[in-house]
């Protein structure tokens, strides 16, 4: 996967975190996250709502 490819990807979920109001994760910039730890954030998230 190209860079620009991943980038993009990991803006789109720093995107919904925020829709969701989540602005950092465990004190630290949403943008400083891990991308593992976007998406886990944002599966369980995901899971609270249902």
């Amino acid at each position: 996967m190209t860079t620009m490819r991943k980038q993009l990807k990991r803006k789109a979920i720093i995107q919904q975190l925020n829709k969701l109001g989540i602005h950092s994760i465990d004190r630290q910039p949403l943008e400083d996250a891990m991308y593992t730890t976007l998406l886990k954030t944002l599966a369980l998230k995901r899971a609270a709502q249902d």
